[in-house]
């Protein structure tokens, strides 16, 4: 099962800083932390007056800070060149007053930013600068947002032990210092691994608990979350009205609140439930308006995934040169991010897209393709990218077994497919 969306990112707009903020700045800008989850459009008026005042008096601590809640700001909403440039600004005013909590703060914000764009070994790099930099400083609280940041990192790469282990971490942290917002943090993210791991009651356990404290303090964007997710529970369960529900109440709250990201992955798990209605039409539409929004945030793992979801429906049309052609585009962006999981399925499809066309060696091509993915080299190489060094000798054995049963299950699918075309039988089931 993949991922139901992005994972909440947390930036930690309001840690506290060694360096004085104007009051008159300090007090817009708190104002606009209320708004930022409820009235983003508010939010966004206020967090501009609050930079113009501190640009005005030239007081370069109170400029930095209305930066970066500017940058967090533009990356909720989409507009991730914006955001760069404002955390830059940021860092750069930071380093110049010798401010180490600004500093690590806005290390997290780029981190975040690179993550965003799936250059995870950047992230995971700027992330951890962020939390030691914290923990030097004696700030536990402040070191659960790199932690929670870190936790997604290893979730996107199936290392869910050590992404459940951080998460829990983190929430552990907040629920000690009554710090509700990071505790729906970590509730959010837990239950993401645990669908992952189609473990469904805990998860959906976690999601109830999280969207509680949502709306207790009023926070839209986790609202919107929790409800995407906990449709993609009776998504998985094959609770088809129940998943259409939550989901269309999730479009509709991120709509709102303009959340790109969000809408993107809502779409997209409208689709896929449009599908099991044979609306295709509806299906093909959310999938193209999903994919839209994922290039235009620059998100090019969940741009793989719209082009795997709309070639997986025009294989169902029966339009198999235009579902190859989107296969091509998101095996092209897998490849370069090293996505094994996506790459697995996108490979599988694209073998059974040229045996539909009769094209023969394409389809053989992608079937040695396909068994790449299932080498424990594969894994070894991930390892050495992304400076893991946590691969052992269950892991490498447990991948060598599914490699020796699925590789000739696969295989004999394929021969299958060729006796068909060779009988003359092109449909394929």
């Amino acid at each position: 099962m993949k991922f139901i969306g992005v994972l909440l990112l947390v930036f930690g707009a309001f840690g506290l800083t060694s360096a004085q903020v104007l009051p008159s700045v300090e007090v817009v800008l708190k104002e606009a932390e209320l708004y930022r989850n409820s009235d983003v459009e508010k939010s966004f008026s206020l967090a501009g007056k609050a930079l113009s005042d501190a640009c005005r008096q030239d007081h370069e601590p109170s400029m930095a800070k209305a930066y970066r809640f500017n940058g967090v700001l533009n990356f909720m909403t989409g507009d991730l060149e914006t955001a760069s440039k404002q955390f830059d600004s940021a860092y750069l005013l930071y380093t110049k007053l010798g401010d180490k909590t600004g500093i690590a703060a806005s290390l997290n914000n780029i981190g975040v930013l690179y993550q965003e764009k799936s250059d995870y070994p950047k992230a995971l790099d700027y992330f951890k600068r962020s939390i030691d930099m914290k923990l030097a400083l004696g700030d536990t609280v402040g070191s659960t947002s790199g932690l929670i940041n870190i936790g997604t990192m290893y979730s996107y790469m199936g290392e869910n032990s050590r992404a459940l282990a951080a998460f829990d971490r983190v929430y552990t942290i907040a629920k000690q210092h009554a710090d509700t917002s990071k505790c729906i943090d970590a509730l959010i993210n837990m239950s993401t691994v645990k669908l992952n791991e189609r473990n469904y009651d805990p998860a959906m356990d976690d999601l109830k608990s999280a969207l509680r404290l949502s709306e207790l303090i009023n926070d839209q964007y986790s609202r919107a979350y929790c409800l995407n997710n906990i449709g993609g529970i009776y998504q998985n369960t094959y609770q088809n009205a129940l998943a259409l529900d939550y989901f269309n109440q999730a479009l509709a709250l991120r709509d709102d609140l303009r959340d790109l990201a969000g809408l993107a992955t809502t779409l997209n798990n409208l689709g896929n439930i449009y599908i099991r209605y044979n609306d295709f039409d509806r299906a093909l539409n959310s999938f193209f308006q999903a994919l839209k929004y994922n290039q235009i945030l620059g998100d090019k793992r969940s741009t793989a995934i719209s082009l795997n979801s709309i070639g997986e429906l025009l294989i169902k049309k029966g339009d198999f040169k235009e579902a190859s052609a989107y296969f091509y585009q998101g095996i092209t962006i897998a490849q370069q991010l090293r996505l094994r999981q996506e790459l697995r399925k996108m490979y599988s499809n694209q073998m059974i897209t040229y045996a539909a066309m009769q094209k023969i060696d394409s389809s053989e091509k992608y079937l040695s393709l396909y068994n790449t993915t299932l080498d424990s080299t594969w894994k070894n190489i991930e390892d050495e990218d992304f400076l893991w060094n946590n691969s052992n000798a269950e892991k490498k054995s447990k991948y060598n077994n599914i490699y020796l049963w699925v590789a000739p299950v696969a295989m004999v699918f394929v021969l299958l497919l060729l006796l068909l075309i060779f009988l003359g039988k092109t449909r394929i089931p």
